[in-house]
């Protein structure tokens, strides 16, 4: 349908021929109004992207794979702020367009969204599993604003947030065994900013 202005049912079966009840999907694209259909033709209604100009991260988005806006929508890079319900602090992650990246923001997206995980981010699934977000934002970020207080901290008892932290890159452990954030801190905002790569 992108290159083609009209299009038959017939030949949207014939092109998927492997699909089940492609009739199904294509009604259901037609009700979300991505298909429109007008005298048994169907027209595609998601416009092509050709410019990045105010795209935002998440945006769904029609795009040729194999143009130079797909490739500049690859380098773009997003931030994103994480909020939680038990204290004020902020984290702020810097991603791509596809969520590939392992960050916070990136794997509760991915887990609520029920998408499949990046590599990177499978190691923090076998870390963390199916965790609540705020649940695991409430211990991560209590954890992080000791060092507000303190530089290095000390962490007697395993704990799968710190690890989970420190899988992230966002605090490392030193020689003497205690912990060092890594990440950028402002302690006005209560905002932890992660080490751009």
């Amino acid at each position: 349908m992108a290159t083609n202005q009209e299009v038959t049912l017939r030949a949207i079966k014939k092109s998927f021929p492997h699909v089940k009840n492609v009739d199904r999907s294509i009604e259901a694209y037609v009700q979300a109004n991505y298909i429109l259909r007008e005298e048994k033709r169907y027209y595609l209604n998601l416009p092509m992207l050709e410019q990045l100009d105010d795209l935002i991260l998440d945006q769904q988005v029609f795009v040729e794979t194999k143009s130079s806006a797909y490739q500049d929508l690859l380098r773009l890079r997003f931030e994103t702020c994480l909020t939680n319900q038990t204290n004020q602090v902020l984290i702020k992650e810097i991603t791509g367009f596809e969520r590939e990246e392992l960050t916070l923001a990136n794997y509760f997206y991915r887990l609520n969204r029920q998408e499949p995980l990046s590599d990177a981010q499978k190691v923090l699934y076998d870390l963390l599993g199916d965790v609540n977000p705020q649940y695991a934002l409430k211990y991560m970020t209590t954890f992080l604003m000791k060092y507000s207080r303190k530089t290095e901290l000390m962490q007697k008892r395993r704990d799968i947030f710190v690890e989970a932290l420190v899988l992230l890159g966002y605090i490392t452990k030193n020689e003497a065994g205690k912990y060092e954030l890594l990440m950028d801190f402002d302690s006005e905002s209560l905002t932890f900013s992660s080490p751009i790569e």
